[in-house]
C-alpha cells in the first residue's frame, strides 16, 4: 500500500515537473518571438539604413514607392518595397533588400487588378447575403425582419469601420518628390532610424507617413508626415512601442 502511494506521488511529481518545463519553454519561445518583432531589435540588427535601401530598390525598379518596411521574413532581416512604375501601370513591383548587406534579394511583379476583382466579389457576396436575409425576414414576419435590419446595420457599421485600400491611381500622380527626398526631410526634423514609410491620403492631403525610432532605447516612435507635392512636413505624432 505504501509502495503504491509512493509510486503515485512520484508520478505526480514527474508530471508536474514536465508541465512546468513545457510552460517555461513556451513562455520563453513567446518572449523570443515578441522580441524578434520589436522595432528596437530590428533597427539594432540592421546594417543598412532605409535611405540607402530605397536608392538601391528604385535603381532596380524605377517608379513611385508606395510602401516600405523593415521586417523579418523567414529569419532574414529585409527591407520590403512596393513600387508602382507609373500611375497607369497594372502591376506593382515588390523588391526585397538585405538589411545587412544592402543587396537585392528578390524582385517580383503582382497584378493590381486581382485585388480589385476580389474586393468586387466580396462586395457582391455581401450584398447577396443581405438581400437573401431581408427576403427571408419579410417572409417570416416582422420579428425576423427587425432582426435582419439590425444585422444589416451592424454589417454596414463594420464595413464603414474597416480601412479601405487607397486608390493608387489617385495617389501616384500627386507625388512630386521621391521617397529618398522625403526621408531626408523627415530625418532632418526627427533624427533616428526609419522603420517604415507609406504613401497614403490623410485629412485631404497625399503624404508619405514615416515611423522613426529616435534611439535604440526609445519607448516611443515618431510618426512624421511629409506632403508629397510640396515636400513640407504637415504633421508630427508619437506612438508608444507596445
Amino acid at each position: 500500500m505504501k509502495k503504491s502511494k509512493l509510486f503515485a506521488v512520484t508520478i505526480f511529481a514527474v508530471i508536474l515537473m514536465v508541465s512546468l518545463g513545457l510552460g517555461l519553454s513556451l513562455q520563453a519561445q513567446e518572449s523570443k518571438e515578441s522580441k524578434s518583432h520589436d522595432p528596437r531589435v530590428l533597427a539594432g540588427a540592421a546594417r543598412v539604413a532605409m535611405l540607402e535601401a530605397v536608392l538601391t530598390a528604385t535603381k532596380e525598379a524605377p517608379g513611385v514607392v508606395t510602401n516600405a518596411e523593415l521586417e523579418k521574413e523567414k529569419s532574414q532581416l529585409i527591407y520590403s518595397f512596393d513600387i508602382l512604375p507609373s500611375a497607369q501601370s497594372q502591376k506593382i513591383t515588390e523588391i526585397h533588400i538585405d538589411a545587412l548587406t544592402g543587396k537585392v534579394l528578390s524582385k517580383e511583379e503582382e497584378k493590381l487588378s486581382g485585388g480589385e476583382e476580389e474586393e468586387q466579389e466580396e462586395k457582391a457576396d455581401k450584398e447577396a447575403k443581405v438581400a437573401a436575409t431581408t427576403k427571408e425576414s419579410k417572409e417570416a414576419g416582422k420579428a425576423k425582419e427587425a432582426k435582419a435590419v439590425k444585422e444589416t446595420e451592424e454589417e454596414k457599421e463594420e464595413a464603414a469601420g474597416e480601412e479601405k485600400e487607397q486608390n493608387l491611381s489617385e495617389l501616384v500622380p500627386a507625388v512630386k518628390i521621391s521617397l529618398a527626398q522625403a526621408i531626408k526631410t523627415a530625418l532632418a526634423d526627427s533624427p533616428g532610424f526609419v522603420l517604415s514609410a507609406e504613401l497614403e491620403k490623410e485629412n485631404g492631403k497625399i503624404i508619405y507617413s514615416f515611423d522613426i525610432l529616435p534611439s535604440p532605447q526609445a519607448r516611443e516612435i515618431n510618426e512624421i508626415q511629409v506632403d508629397v507635392t510640396t515636400g513640407q512636413i504637415v504633421a508630427r505624432e508619437k506612438e508608444e512601442i507596445k
